[in-house]
């Protein structure tokens, strides 16, 4: 496993399992530059790149702009649907956020028969991995290697 966190993102991916997981940060835009979009873009290369089969995304930041919401129905979605991702595992505790991604699901049906909504990351991961021991370890991993990094900023 490789952590990568920054003041934007927080990336966790096995390649062994197909999985790629990541947490945005809720970090505003920069120069009119929209972070949001740029960090997106730069994980679904990193997808295509390792052919990840499943995302776990946790959406546990500030609501979704407009041209964010925009950008994933035109962008995002339709390229995403061209990857080797066949499971995505969705955590979010925004309810905004949730009502965004739920009202983007006409557009995107073509992801409905794998996208998942979830609470909490690890049933997600379960999910995802299938596996509650597995699961157990990548989450172990997250909160040892990654969270404390947040802490510290």
């Amino acid at each position: 496993m490789i952590y990568t966190v920054s003041d934007f993102v927080c990336v966790q991916h096995d390649w062994d399992r197909g999985l790629l997981r990541h947490r945005w940060n809720g970090v505003e835009r920069f120069a009119g530059l929209s972070l949001f979009q740029s960090v997106h873009e730069s994980l679904l290369e990193l997808a295509q790149q390792y052919r990840a089969t499943n995302w776990l995304i946790e959406l546990s930041a500030a609501p979704l702009a407009v041209e964010d919401q925009l950008w994933l129905e035109e962008t995002f979605i339709p390229t995403l649907a061209q990857t080797d991702v066949r499971r995505i595992a969705v955590v979010a505790d925004d309810p905004y956020n949730l009502m965004v991604l739920e009202g983007l699901l006409p557009v995107g049906h073509a992801l409905q028969r794998m996208l998942q909504f979830f609470a909490d990351p690890v049933p997600a991961l379960e999910w995802l991995t299938g596996s509650d021991a597995v699961a157990a370890v990548l989450q172990h991993e997250w909160e040892t290697d990654v969270e404390p990094g947040l802490l510290a900023s």
